[in-house]
């Protein structure tokens, strides 16, 4: 190398050897540590109260003082139990399956509980037992049908009823046909006797009767 290159190689290499830095290092970002999900189990929170189950609309007596109970206001319960095309309660195949209604009483007196119901079969073994309030009920077997078309009309007892009061009214097969059909149209609470006036009519202390 030529004495007069040195110099100008030793400025070369300075300038190389000052401009190279050691690559700064790129600062870490602080941490946030995520905190641990507790193992401690959390204490059992208590499951709300089933709702109790809202009762039926409420059925009031006719002009006649007739209770009349149709599928259509009344609540299913029991699995199986549904309204068909023409209205009828079917599905009845045990003593867990209740129908219920919501009636209100206006005139106290004896009442007789009929049933309209379709029931086909070679034997009368469907039974029919009819609970009005707490601890009040009527039973009895079901009128065959001419056909799966043809309603007929039993009388399952009478009942003495204290009023103006809301009643339960709560059906239940204690017998049900081996073959066949079985539906229920509607249920009827009927007044006999003096009760089978127009409505209002309550009869005072005095033995007055007041009313229409």
């Amino acid at each position: 190398m030529s004495t007069l290159n040195f110099p100008l190689t030793l400025l070369i290499l300075g300038l190389l050897l000052g401009c190279s830095r050691p690559p700064e290092e790129t600062p870490q970002p602080e941490s946030n540590p995520i905190k641990s999900v507790s193992l401690i189990p959390e204490p059992d929170v208590e499951s709300p109260a089933p709702r109790p189950r809202s009762l039926p609309p409420t059925v009031f007596q006719d002009s006649d003082g007739s209770v009349r109970l149709s599928p259509l206001t009344a609540q299913l319960n029991g699995e199986g139990l549904d309204l068909n095309e023409w209205d009828q309660i079917i599905g009845f195949k045990n003593r867990d399956q209740r129908v219920l209604w919501q009636a209100h009483l206006s005139a106290p007196g004896t009442y007789q509980v009929e049933v309209d119901t379709i029931c086909t079969g070679p034997t009368q073994e469907a039974r029919m037992r009819v609970y009005v309030g707490d601890n009040r009920f009527s039973e009895e077997n079901i009128q065959l049908s001419e056909n799966d078309q043809t309603l007929e009309t039993t009388s399952l007892g009478e009942i003495t009823l204290d009023a103006p009061q809301e009643f339960r009214v709560e059906i239940e097969m204690v017998g049900l046909p081996l073959i066949g059909k079985f539906a229920v149209s509607e249920i009827r609470l009927i007044p006999l006797g003096e009760n089978a006036s127009s409505l209002p009519r309550f009869k005072t202390d005095d033995g007055v009767t007041e009313g229409k």
